[in-house]
């Protein structure tokens, strides 16, 4: 394996079981925990998986809901989830709106299982970047001055 790789919990929401199964066997033999769903209201019911997934990769056409559906339902429960959706499609719009959507990356389908898996340690390092500014907008727009932004911080901190 290769050095400085870190163990991920993937959730796969994909409706071709053998694409599934297969992805599944490459991440778990990389060491990554895998779970595979075959349509978006499967996942969704795992609300413990979604809390301590580090990425969710979705298809795009689901045989329930589409993966913009999944993903803003998903988001619901855990804002800050990094994403990958996948699609095979060329249909304009579709692409267009999957690429609103924030902290996520958007791949064509088919893809190769390395792209897969490079694509999801990138996305990870760049969410991972971010969190520090988000947390001073959020503190900033709630608090009233500066200073007691300051206070605020210090006296609520999770640490």
């Amino acid at each position: 394996m290769g050095g400085g790789s870190m163990l991920l919990n993937i959730i796969i929401v994909e409706d071709s079981e053998e694409l599934c199964e297969g992805w599944q066997d490459i991440l778990t033999l990389d060491g990554h925990r895998v779970h595979c769903f075959l349509n978006g209201r499967n996942a969704l019911e795992n609300r413990a998986l979604i809390m301590q997934a580090d990425v969710l990769v979705t298809d795009y056409y689901l045989p329930d809901i589409n993966g913009l559906t999944l993903v803003s339902m998903v988001r619901k429960v855990r804002a800050d989830l990094p994403i990958i959706l996948l699609t095979g499609t060329r249909d304009p719009a579709i692409r267009e709106s999957l690429s609103q959507v924030e902290n996520a990356m958007f791949l064509s389908k088919p893809i190769r299982i390395e792209q897969l898996e490079r694509s999801i340690r990138e996305l990870i390092a760049a969410s991972s970047k971010a969190p520090a500014a988000d947390a001073d907008k959020a503190a900033a727009s709630k608090a009233p001055a500066a200073d007691a932004d300051k206070v605020d911080r210090t006296s609520s901190s999770p640490y």
